[in-house]
């Protein structure tokens, strides 16, 4: 299977939430190849399901994107293991959903991964030592930033949270969220110490949980609460996440929200959108980015290797 080089035909409630970027005909939409030394990227979430369609599809089309942006890195915004996480390093979910499905070459690269709430019904520290015996997996601990050169004399630092923490229903249910021994209150303190700290042009968090969504969870109180007060202090270019299982590009309180929660299904919901939806589709998926010195290429992908939606973000 290959990347289309054709566009669709997206639903005509999609190209309406697509605004302000211009509809394009089937024979003219093809992905965006930014020009050589841009830092390009994937973003995918909620994907572990032992290489069952359409998570594999979604693998491929992963590797002939990561192929064609020359992706330097992989970014993955939780649910890493369905339905109950792993159980240790050992776990044949390493193999079944992780090893065995991103064979692509172009996938070898570092993979930046984020905890979701399923993640937390397994052993999630688990999944921070598997680092310690990968060659791509990257979760040195359960929340870390990460620092990456764009051009010269201009950087981009993402911000990987752990958002199960800051979900106040969680804590009610300790049988089903293994939330034991985490520390919001010190999370947020990092956060707000690393944020503050930066001298990067391009500020990225990167977690789990939504703040806005177009699906079902359409605001999350707590991520709200936490998340918009300190991107507005900062100046953070946008919130990277999965939960909701679409893909969907928001702006909304000057900043960008995008959710790439499509990484082995879809959603249920064939209605999409919320205040400040440019773009939603319900299928499987994920999001190419790519950064230059002053802007941010945003593309949508779906598990058959159509484009659904560009833009840009200049800053």
């Amino acid at each position: 299977m290959t990347l289309s080089r054709r566009a669709i035909l997206l639903p005509a409630a999609i190209l309406a939430l697509a605004a302000p970027a211009r509809a394009q005909s089937r024979d003219t939409m093809r992905l965006a190849v930014p020009a050589p030394g841009s830092l390009g990227f994937l973003v995918m979430g909620d994907w572990g399901r032992d290489g069952r369609r359409p998570q594999r599809d979604v693998a491929e089309q992963m590797g002939v994107a990561a192929k064609a942006l020359d992706a330097r890195f992989v970014l993955v915004t939780g649910d890493n293991f369905y339905p109950d996480g792993v159980r240790g390093v050992r776990d044949p979910q390493w193999r079944r959903s992780f090893e065995d499905v991103y064979t692509a070459p172009s996938l070898a690269v570092e993979w930046f991964v984020a905890l979701g709430n399923h993640d937390y019904r397994g052993d999630p520290q688990a999944e921070v030592d598997y680092t310690r015996t990968s060659r791509r997996w990257r979760m040195p601990a359960r929340y870390f930033a990460v620092t990456m050169a764009v051009a010269p004399g201009v950087t981009a630092e993402f911000f990987i949270i752990d958002s199960s923490p800051f979900i106040e229903e969680y804590r009610l249910t300790p049988w089903k969220y293994r939330l034991e021994g985490t520390d919001p209150a010190r999370q947020l303190a990092w956060l707000d110490s690393a944020l503050r700290a930066s001298s990067a042009k391009w500020k990225f968090i990167v977690g789990h949980h939504n703040v806005y969504s177009g699906d079902t969870r359409t605001v999350i109180p707590s991520m709200q609460r936490l998340l918009v007060p300190l991107m507005k202090r900062y100046g953070v270019t946008a919130y990277l996440c999965g939960h909701e299982h679409h893909l969907e590009h928001i702006t909304r309180d000057g900043a960008e929200f995008i959710i790439s929660g499509g990484g082995s299904e879809g959603s249920k919901s064939r209605t999409l959108g919320t205040a400040g939806t440019r773009f939603a589709a319900p299928g499987p998926g994920f999001f190419a980015l790519s950064l230059a010195r002053d802007s941010l290429l945003v593309q949508a992908i779906d598990e058959r290797g159509r484009l659904l939606y560009r833009t840009s973000v200049r800053r």
